[in-house]
């Protein structure tokens, strides 16, 4: 089943390396860009976006913000969030969002992991509407 992937970074270059990665992985998929949060919040609405994959570092909101309020909006999408910045709070963070944390450099491997799993149905929730999560 195709899906539809936004990239969100606000280097055209990184973008444009994962648009390949995710095409030379999954050809049929759409891939669509922002290069901003701003962007990614204007997207929203234009079609079913699927997956997110979105820069740590970028003006504006950061990633982690960006996923959050991503989420909060659509809380099926499933989300990676790439940085070079691999602390604890952060790496924590993207953790306690439900998001995949993908190191920079991005490793093509772990990219086709990620979009291999996120290709998935989500399995349903046992405890709906339950915060909080293991540690």
């Amino acid at each position: 089943m195709s899906k539809t992937v936004i990239v969100v970074d606000d280097s055209k270059l990184s973008r444009m390396h994962v648009r390949g990665i995710i095409l030379r992985n999954k050809p049929d998929w759409t891939v669509i860009e922002a290069a901003n949060s701003t962007e990614l919040y204007g997207k929203l609405d234009e079609g079913d976006i699927h997956i997110a994959i979105i820069d740590f570092n970028m003006p504006g909101d950061n990633g982690l913000e960006a996923a959050a309020r991503l989420l909060q909006a659509k809380p099926d999408i499933r989300v990676a969030i790439i940085t070079a910045n691999a602390q604890d709070s952060v790496v924590s963070g993207i953790r306690a969002l439900g998001a995949a944390f993908m190191p920079k450099p991005l490793e093509e491997e772990q990219m086709a992991r990620f979009l291999a799993a996120a290709s998935l149905p989500r399995r349903p929730s046992s405890s709906e509407g339950a915060g909080g999560g293991a540690g």
